[in-house]
């Protein structure tokens, strides 16, 4: 129920959300209700993670609701991409989780979190090395002729 009413929340306020999470301050002399929009996003949240706690345990939606965002933000700066990227990170690094642990037979909380964790670390490696290529491979300007 918390899943569904999260999403058509979700759904039907995307621009606000959207403005509201990039531009507090144009959003906000635009009309939109930046004040609201913040409390609803903080409520959909918290009832997530309550709602959540009971299945997952408290290690496990640490790591499923910050580091899929982060890494997902990592990697894109479109709004919507960040959204189904984030999505679709924490399935996969919740299936890689638990077929892990699985086979090596340990936890599948941490095992999920190690595997975000571990996601992150090459995420954050190949956007350093990225942006360190890009500053060293830009043409410096010719000095003018005298």
């Amino acid at each position: 129920m918390v899943v569904v009413a999260a999403s058509v929340i979700l759904f039907v306020g995307y621009k606000q959300f959207l403005f509201a999470t990039f531009d507090v301050e144009v959003a906000g002399f635009y009309g939109v209700p930046t004040g609201w929009i913040e409390t609803l996003f903080s409520i959909v949240l918290a009832g997530t993670i309550v709602v959540s706690m009971q299945v997952l345990g408290v290690l496990l939606i640490a790591g499923a609701t910050v580091i899929p965002p982060i890494v997902a933000r990592l990697l894109t700066d479109n709004f919507s991409k960040m959204l189904l990227l984030s999505t679709s990170l924490g399935a996969f690094c919740g299936f890689a989780g638990i077929y892990i642990s699985f086979y090596i037979d340990v936890s599948s909380g941490a095992s999920v979190v190690l595997v975000e964790a571990a996601l992150f670390a090459v995420v954050m490696a190949y956007t350093n090395l990225k942006s360190k290529l890009s500053v060293g491979t830009k043409r410096q300007p010719k000095a003018p002729a005298v």
